[in-house]
């Protein structure tokens, strides 16, 4: 069985223009899977740019040596706005591994 974090991800600053994303939209990675409040929406651009320490934050790593213990900000590359999103640890869940995932 693998450990995966919960994850909460919230805008926290937004410089400039723009129209996709606002202070304190808040979505949320549970069991490896993306969730958003009803409602609510992420911008593609943004997500594409913290998708990868995501990916790196939900592995358990041991106290002090996970992604999130040197940085948890990150921001959008968009040239026009500056938005900046706080990704922060939940709880940990225990998930079984599909059988075909595993094999790959």
């Amino acid at each position: 069985m693998m450990k995966f974090k919960n994850l909460k991800i919230t805008c926290i600053k937004v410089e400039g223009k723009c129209g996709r994303s606002k202070v304190g939209q808040t979505f949320f990675i549970r069991n490896a899977k993306l969730v958003l409040p009803p409602n609510e929406s992420i911008c593609i651009f943004a997500l594409g740019s913290i998708l990868q320490p995501i990916t790196g934050a939900i592995i358990k790593t041991k106290d002090g040596e996970g992604l999130l213990d040197t940085l948890n900000e990150w921001q959008c590359p968009d040239p026009l706005a500056k938005v900046i999103f706080k990704i922060e640890e939940e709880k940990y869940e225990i998930f079984q591994i599909d059988e075909t995932i595993a094999r790959l």
